[in-house]
């Protein structure tokens, strides 16, 4: 009995060596090497475009969008607001962007990646929501001017309530910087009244 063990033993690794070795002779080490390679130097190239993008459309709102509003008949604090609010939607989209390319390149099914997201979107719709309320607030907060950079404000939500001179206005959040030097992010969807201390008009 022991004998048979001993020998179903050096049978088993006899057979396990033999599938090992015709398993690695089929791997083509030289291709997946090369497509790594290949992979890790797509990445980086993307990387370098998206820095040099990104720097290029900072630049671009700097030096064209700002000199543009200034021509115009808004006040500073109006030049401030639309130019942030530019730069934010240009570093969205740049993400996103970069985003599709990196799952691209590794070569993941992107279409039936948002297919799925479209499913999933379903089971998330929940979380989506307050995005969107965010957005459609942001939206309604920079057409109605409800503020702009560099207003004082007191932004109100039932019993909550946060003080502070504008730093930013985001299609997300707004932000606050207090007297105390601490800055507030507060999201569009939770500002429902705003008392505008520097509005004269």
């Amino acid at each position: 009995m022991r004998l048979m063990k001993i020998w179903y033993n050096e049978i088993k690794e006899f057979y396990m060596q033999k599938f090992i070795q015709a398993y690695i002779e089929k791997l083509d080490v030289t291709t997946i090497i090369e497509n790594i390679l290949t992979k890790v130097i797509s990445l980086l190239l993307l990387l370098i475009v998206f820095y040099i993008a990104k720097k290029m459309l900072h630049t671009m709102v700097q030096r064209i969008v700002k000199p543009s509003l200034k021509m115009s008949r808004h006040d500073v604090g109006r030049q401030k607001t639309i130019s942030r609010l530019l730069e934010n939607v240009f570093n969205y989209t740049l993400y996103f962007f970069l985003l599709y390319c990196i799952l691209s390149i590794l070569g993941l099914p992107v279409s039936s990646l948002l297919a799925g997201a479209g499913i999933a979107g379903v089971a998330i719709g929940m979380g989506a929501q307050g995005f969107l309320s965010d957005v459609i607030n942001g939206f309604f907060i920079l057409f109605e001017r409800q503020l702009d950079v560099g207003d004082e404000v007191v932004l109100t939500n039932g019993p909550i309530t946060v003080s502070g001179k504008v730093v930013s206005v985001g299609i997300r959040t707004t932000q606050l910087r207090s007297e105390e030097q601490v800055l507030h992010f507060v999201p569009n969807r939770n500002i429902t009244v705003v008392s505008n201390f520097s509005r004269t008009d």
